[in-house]
């Protein structure tokens, strides 16, 4: 089985063996194409971002076909649920590839996400609040077990802030101040349960935060997936983002080239809420929607 997860700023492929209730990774993959590029703008997806994309999931098809992928489960968040032209690009997707890709709700996004955690995460006992930081919008599911007990999803992310208040390079601090005041105005809205909680975060920011904070030269999945990240270590990063100019953040040991531009804002978004909710510390996984899109399929009757 294979799923594929169309976001915003990231498309991401997992093909994985069925072993029982569990999945079991074969191959993995992410693109950075930016499809959400210039929606917040214009409301359209770009030509250059439909071709990037199509490209992209090309590439995708034909490694689930080199490895006999039996079924493909595809997805589409953000960018494709605002972009009012995205049904010309899924129709694209459907007559080019033959792929069909569902555009999901924010609550679905949410759902899956949070899917992915518990059953990754089975010996928490206490409240999980998963936080998934992505291009377009970004989701807070707070739950125990495989129980939601509030969520949202917000119209926050890495991309959509980029382009809608960090406009200079090296920023300026005057734009900053601005994103920060508008993430702590959304981030009211967000779960504030009483109970103590695990703050698991999923999503490309959060696996390049992990990443970043290692040093890490390549993407080492066993090195970030359960990887604790410090309120304090992010609070530094983003300091160091903001000191630097996109050319010079390419640099950074950790940080992908693709991702560069977007980092601050991500990182930004996921510390305010740490700060908003007094979290001293949050879990990084590398299991995310993709993930929760193949256990939903393993668990047809899966209710929340």
């Amino acid at each position: 089985m294979a799923s594929i997860d169309t976001g915003t700023n990231t498309i991401l492929l997992l093909i994985a063996e069925i072993e029982g209730e569990n999945l079991k990774p074969l191959f993995e993959m992410e693109t950075v194409v930016r499809l959400g590029e210039g929606v917040q703008e214009n409301g359209n997806l770009t030509n250059a971002a439909m071709d990037r994309g199509l490209q992209t999931l090309s590439q995708y098809l034909e490694r689930c076909q080199a490895m006999e992928v039996q079924r493909i489960f595809a997805v589409g968040t953000s960018a494709l649920r605002e972009a009012k032209n995205s049904e010309g690009f899924l129709n694209l997707v459907k007559e080019k590839l033959n792929l069909s890709i569902e555009v999901i709700s924010g609550e679905e996004e949410a759902q899956l996400s949070f899917l992915a955690v518990v059953k990754d995460l089975r010996e928490v006992k206490e409240p999980i609040l998963v936080v998934d930081v992505g291009g377009g919008s970004t989701e807070f599911i707070l739950g125990r077990d495989n129980q939601i007990s509030q969520w949202i999803s917000l119209p926050v992310g890495s991309v959509r802030f980029t382009e809608q208040f960090l406009r200079s390079d090296p920023i300026q601090e005057e734009e900053w101040q601005k994103m920060e005041r508008k993430v702590r105005e959304l981030l009211v809205d967000i779960p504030h349960p009483q109970d103590p909680l695990s703050m698991v975060a999923v999503g490309g920011t959060a696996t390049t935060l992990a990443s970043v904070e290692q040093g890490l030269e390549e993407f080492i999945a066993e090195k970030i997936h359960h990887f604790v990240l410090k309120k304090e270590a992010l609070g530094n990063q983003l300091l160091l983002y903001r000191s630097k100019t996109i050319e010079e953040r390419m640099k950074i040991p950790g940080l992908p080239a693709a991702r560069a531009d977007v980092i601050l804002a991500g990182g930004a978004i996921l510390y305010l809420a740490m700060e908003e909710l007094k979290c001293p510390s949050v879990l990084i996984s590398c299991h995310g929607v993709r993930y929760g899109l193949l256990h939903k399929m393993l668990n047809p009757n899966f209710r929340f």
